[in-house]
């Protein structure tokens, strides 16, 4: 009986655990979403980190969550950010890029036909965000660009942003995650 309590005990602490996690990194994620919001001009900066804090629940093992608190994340952000223009990036692309990356390097060993997915999947989402709010993401020089100049540097951007993201996830490995969770 004692051993079932003791499994029972460490089940409740990881799942107190997760659901700890998940709301400090929901939380940061809308309080970024908001300044992204009201800080125009460093907004892609804002939107790559909003995509970075869903990495933490992936390395924990723990997809699932990580979709929650999109799905939270995004309707909270709906609500309380003054503007939705400012919330369908994070909506359309950043909130789940790190869900679609995992997945697709999990499925795909082949690293050259994962990439080309990753970047089908990259442009699909940007193409929904160029129809629906590319007057609040393309602004300044890149709203005069003609379409085939846009492309080429959203190619661009993919390559960065992918390669950031896993540094940046490998950072958070590295680094970051040890000062969270004790014992790993």
């Amino acid at each position: 009986m004692g051993m079932k309590k003791k499994k029972n005990d460490i089940n409740r602490r990881i799942t107190s655990y997760n659901i700890s996690l998940t709301a400090m990194m929901g939380v940061s994620t809308l309080i970024v979403l908001y300044l992204a919001a009201i800080m125009p001009y460093a907004n892609m900066t804002l939107y790559f980190i909003t995509s970075v804090f869903a990495a933490a629940l992936i390395v924990e093992d723990q997809p699932l969550m990580a979709f929650l608190m999109y799905i939270f994340v995004s309707l909270l952000g709906l609500l309380i950010v003054p503007s939705l223009a400012a919330v369908l990036p994070y909506v359309l692309l950043f909130g789940h890029y790190g869900l679609g990356k995992f997945y697709i390097e999990k499925k795909i060993k082949d690293k050259p036909i994962a990439y080309v997915l990753k970047l089908l999947y990259f442009n699909v989402c940007m193409t929904a965000i160029f129809f629906l709010a590319s007057t609040f993401i393309f602004t300044g020089f890149m709203a005069k660009l003609p379409l085939w100049a846009l492309i080429l540097i959203v190619q661009a951007a993919f390559v960065v942003f992918d390669y950031i993201y896993s540094k940046t996830v490998r950072f958070y490995v590295d680094y970051i995650r040890s000062k969270l969770v004790r014992g790993k």
